[in-house]
């Protein structure tokens, strides 16, 4: 009876050794913010993903689009969430970046679900959004034809048709843009590019015409954000 009690008490002892160490694994384990954002500062942005990453944070920014009942600052977390720390640190940056008190929501399924070592973040902003042209064609691209669809909400549709492929197609990719009257970011899956837009005449068959010609600024990895977009008045 005794040796049947004495492994018993090895047992839950072994039990909780193994809770204690998953406990401090998933304190260990790196956070990683998901961060959705309208109406933001890039640069303030910019500085709450460096801050983050700099405190160990792995930060991806998303097209996910902000729900009305959430309010201006919301961060979202799993229940079995543990890592009170990680939660009172990012509570804290906010605050330092004046970005104000957020709320915070427990989700166990649906879309704003996140796992237990991932958090969503989701700040709303009162800078007024500039409205860029509702379409924009590419303009003389080496790579292929492309149109970009960008939505009052924020989304943009990016259509492509490459001039190297064997057989005729047409791609099309979901993202994000932000435009500030002057710089138009679109952000596709991991790629982002920066225009500058430009009042420029365009010659057409009508004669000169009043344009907006959308230069990159960098060369990047994804072929269809490397190409000029313009929009010709009455074209």
């Amino acid at each position: 009876m005794f040796r049947n009690f004495s492994r018993r008490l090895k047992r839950i002892a072994f039990s909780l050794l193994i809770l204690q160490c998953f406990w401090l694994l998933n304190g260990c384990a790196q956070q990683h913010a998901f961060i959705s954002s309208n109406g933001i500062e890039s640069a303030k942005l910019d500085a709450l993903s460096q801050q983050l990453e700099a405190q160990g944070w792995k930060v991806t920014l998303t097209q996910l689009e902000i729900p009305r009942e959430f309010p201006d600052t919301s961060i979202a977390i799993n229940p079995a969430q543990q890592n009170q720390y990680a939660i009172e640190q990012l509570i804290a940056l906010m605050q330092e970046l004046r970005f104000g008190e957020p709320h915070i929501f427990k989700f166990a399924e649906g879309k704003h679900f996140y796992s237990i070592n991932n958090i969503g973040l989701y700040i709303r902003g009162s800078q007024p959004v500039s409205m860029p042209p509702s379409w924009l064609r590419s303009d003389n691209c080496e790579e292929g034809d492309a149109l970009l669809s960008l939505k009052s909400a924020g989304s943009v549709t990016l259509e492509y048709d490459p001039f190297d492929a064997d057989l005729e197609q047409l791609n099309s990719y979901q993202g994000r843009w932000l435009f500030d009257g002057e710089t138009l970011n679109v952000h596709i899956m991991e790629h982002q590019q920066d225009y500058i837009c430009k009042e420029i005449m365009r010659k057409t068959w009508r004669g000169y015409s009043p344009a907006q010609l959308f230069t990159p600024l960098k060369e990047v990895e994804f072929a269809p954000l490397n190409c000029h977009f313009i929009i010709i008045e009455a074209e």
